[in-house]
């Protein structure tokens, strides 16, 4: 009763908020306000996108990716999830309506009710929006469930041991397992920090004996770039209890000095004429660099004083990165991707510069001299980034 309340006052206040805008349109002569505060102006009415449903999935105590016993867990995955209330699965009594076990914007988890039948499951949120999932889910007895040890686990290794985002080398899970047959598997991946799945893959028919891998790209399962820290892949046979394979770290960035090196003035020290904008860190002329956010360059050129320098336009940030005092042009041209972690210079001494140092600076969105600002933030950054790199 109460999620059918909440349904109807979602209803009810779209309806209402829709008949206010019409009204202020009448009153300002065909022209809507969006309000700024103050006053009773409520400002513009969306209604909420319908949730969809691309695929339904077993989880737990499974006979297969699609086939469940009751009393399963099942995943339904798609879009827009997040105010799914309900997930009604097709029985004799016309369906069999339970509330999710849990819920994100693009994953949906539900106990298989005990009078389910073969059918398509429907997710319905909170607004009285549904879903109908595209494939069907079947129902089975526990007598078709696989027989405990039908995965046994003979060889697994993660590779590389480190990685970041939108650099060379994605972590890959390499696994091979014994078994009697063709085998559903599944893997997730998980925070070790918050003990949270952040992606997941299920694998149909998995032949024993031959070497089977599963790359990650940095996203989870929501979409978005993972957070830096430790991760681990755990694996089994669909329904099994999922073991530890293998841990590894991926970070948002890397220290871009490869070398030795120490650090020197940075933002706000006295200079000349104008304020430090940036981190010195000081290492061997020579030293290799290497880019600590990869996207693309944005600059490459000479400066009085910065000497030889390029910019690079952060993918996924908005910011940009500033490299200066190289010890010669880099090879990269105006336009050109570059990978986080890629060399892109070595340490120099061109320029306004005592001693062979990079003098790094991190810029705010828009970028540098684009309407950004320089982040004061860039001697605590590089240290973290040094501390994991």
């Amino acid at each position: 009763m109460a999620a059918q309340q909440r349904a109807w006052m979602g209803r009810r206040n779209f309806i209402l908020g829709v008949a206010l805008v019409t009204a202020g349109v009448a009153a300002t002569g065909g022209v809507a306000f969006a309000g700024t505060g103050g006053g009773a102006s409520g400002g513009g009415v969306t209604a909420p996108k319908p949730p969809t449903v691309r695929d339904v999935s077993c989880l737990e105590s499974c006979a297969g990716l699609r086939k469940a016993t009751p009393g399963a867990t099942v995943e339904i995955s798609g879009k827009r999830l997040k105010a799914v209330d309900k997930v009604k699965f097709p029985s004799t009594g016309g369906g069999s309506t339970v509330e999710p076990t849990e819920v994100s914007s693009r994953n949906v988890e539900a106990k298989v009710p005990d009078d389910a039948e073969d059918g398509k499951p429907r997710v319905l949120d909170e607004f009285g929006e549904v879903a109908k999932s595209p494939v069907k889910l079947r129902i089975v007895p526990e007598s078709e469930l696989p027989e405990p040890g039908s995965f046994r686990l003979a060889e697994s290794s993660v590779s590389p041991e480190k990685s970041y985002f939108f650099g060379d080398g994605k972590p890959t899970l390499h696994y091979i397992f014994n078994g009697n047959g063709p085998t559903d598997v599944r893997v997730d991946l998980v925070s070790e920090s918050s003990a949270e799945v952040v992606e997941s893959w299920t694998e149909e028919g998995v032949e024993p004996g031959a070497e089977q891998t599963v790359a990650w790209n940095g996203v989870t399962s929501e979409g978005k770039s993972a957070k830096s820290g430790e991760y681990s892949f755990r694996l089994g046979g669909l329904g099994d209890s999922l073991a530890n394979v293998g841990r590894f770290g991926y970070y948002d960035h890397k220290f871009p000095i490869r070398g030795k090196h120490t650090y020197g003035d940075g933002v706000g020290a006295p200079r000349a004429g104008h304020t430090h904008q940036g981190q010195d860190v000081f290492a061997d002329c020579g030293t290799p660099l290497e880019a600590a956010r990869g996207g693309k360059v944005q600059f490459n050129g000479y400066h009085g004083a910065a000497g030889y320098y390029v910019v690079i336009d952060g993918r996924k940030t908005g910011r940009d990165y500033v490299y200066m005092h190289l010890k010669r042009k880099s090879e990269f041209g105006k336009g050109d991707r570059v990978k986080t972690g890629e060399q892109i210079g070595q340490v120099g001494e061109t320029g306004n510069a005592s001693g062979c140092h990079l003098h790094f600076e991190i810029w705010s969105p828009p970028g540098w001299y684009e309407g950004g600002n320089f982040l004061p933030s860039v001697t605590k950054q590089m240290k973290k980034w040094d501390r994991w790199s």
